[in-house]
């Protein structure tokens, strides 16, 4: 695969980039052992337990390799292989099952799982002891094992269907085994129970995993009318709480402006026109601030995983950056978060810098990402 030369794909691997680039000292809240341990040349470093020992940190990734991505990283893989196993659509019940599949138990990710992600997973399987609940309380005519059957049927097509599709995916299912109205009809009742459960399942959080997936999202849905109202469900799948809906607004106008104008300054413009209440003074608050370091700034703003620290630290790096390296080697060595803010710094600068030159995503970052072949099998999957 070769890499893509558009803005869009630009923007993906620059969030995977710089998201694997702060790996190694993420989660290390002392700027000046930071640049202790990894110098001005920070990216990809090979940390340990004992690095971080007798510091203000936690070392969360011990069982990755520098390259891997962090849980930031792999959100947006899994939004880039459910938009491509939907034909490049978004889905939210294909994205919120993929979800559960790869973080929870038994899925691929290998890793520390976020107390956002954590308290989603179980808020699903809550939703799911509920929704069963409701299935086998409804009234049947037929015997367990028919019952058995068509839950096995429903949740099967629920996890590759929705609405209409999912009602006639449901009908046919049966009739193949049980051609009778009766059935069928007990059958579209039994997915409305399991369905039933309505509404959104992600944690009342106000953390940064809550714009972890946009990247990919936006890279699709940039310039496109549905683009707000995706990054909203998205968002929500995994964070339903008003003010990450909120902040998933202004990442997405972010991104989307960055991809347009490939200029910084213009990027920060949109997401300061998004109409945030919360967010537009913090991040004007940033940009006032341009003669200040961005390791002071995001110091006195906040190192932690807060969407009201990771926002406007992110713009005033941005800012006081002019090309892709010097924007993710100053998030990393600002300690903390920094695989959070990582995925919106890197696909802001990815869209603006483009892949290679002097400017860009350099080629030898790019290689050095574990999972880079199937990264840009998705993107070309897209389109």
């Amino acid at each position: 695969m070769t890499e893509p030369r558009n803005a869009q794909g630009a923007s993906v691997l620059g969030a995977l980039v710089a998201d694997a680039a702060a790996l190694g000292l993420h989660w290390l809240y002392d700027q000046d052992r930071v640049a202790e341990l990894a110098g001005d040349a920070p990216e990809f470093c090979d940390t340990t337990a004992a690095d971080f020992d007798g510091y203000p940190a936690y070392f969360a990734h011990a069982a990755k390799q520098p390259g891997d991505f962090s849980q930031y990283g792999e959100q947006v893989m899994v939004m880039l292989q459910s938009l491509a196993a939907c034909g490049g659509d978004y889905n939210r019940t294909h994205y919120e099952n993929h979800f559960r599949a790869v973080f929870g138990y038994g899925g691929a990710y290998v890793g520390y799982i976020d107390h956002p992600t954590k308290d989603t997973l179980d808020n699903l399987a809550r939703a799911d002891r509920e929704a069963l609940a409701a299935a086998n309380a409804l009234p049947f005519d037929g015997t367990d094992n028919d019952r058995r059957t068509m839950i096995t049927k429903v949740t099967a097509n629920m996890k590759q269907h929705s609405g209409t599709a999912l009602r006639n995916a449901v009908e046919q299912a049966v009739r193949r085994t049980h051609d009778n109205d009766d059935t069928v009809a007990f059958a579209h009742a039994l997915t409305d129970a399991l369905t039933g459960v309505a509404g959104f399942h992600g944690a009342d959080d106000e953390q940064l995993p809550a714009v972890a997936k946009l990247p990919a999202l936006v890279a699709r849905y940039a310039g496109d009318a549905m683009l707000l109202s995706h990054a909203d469900s998205a968002v929500r799948v995994t964070n339903h709480n008003d003010l990450a809906a909120e902040s998933g607004a202004v990442a997405a106008r972010w991104i989307e402006a960055a991809i347009a104008h490939q200029n910084t300054g213009a990027a920060l413009d949109a997401a300061e026109r998004a109409g945030s209440e919360t967010f537009t003074p913090l991040l004007q608050s940033a940009r006032e601030r341009v003669q200040d370091s961005s390791l002071d700034v995001v110091r006195d703003i906040g190192m932690s995983c807060n969407l009201a620290y990771g926002l406007p630290g992110a713009a005033h790096i941005l800012m006081q950056s002019d090309n892709f390296t010097d924007a993710v080697r100053t998030n990393i060595l600002a300690g903390g978060d920094s695989c959070g803010r990582a995925t919106l710094i890197g696909a802001v600068a990815g869209a603006v810098y483009g892949i290679g030159g002097e400017r860009g995503i350099p080629m030898r970052w790019l290689d050095r990402l574990n999972r880079k072949e199937e990264a840009l099998t998705l993107l070309d999957a897209l389109g």
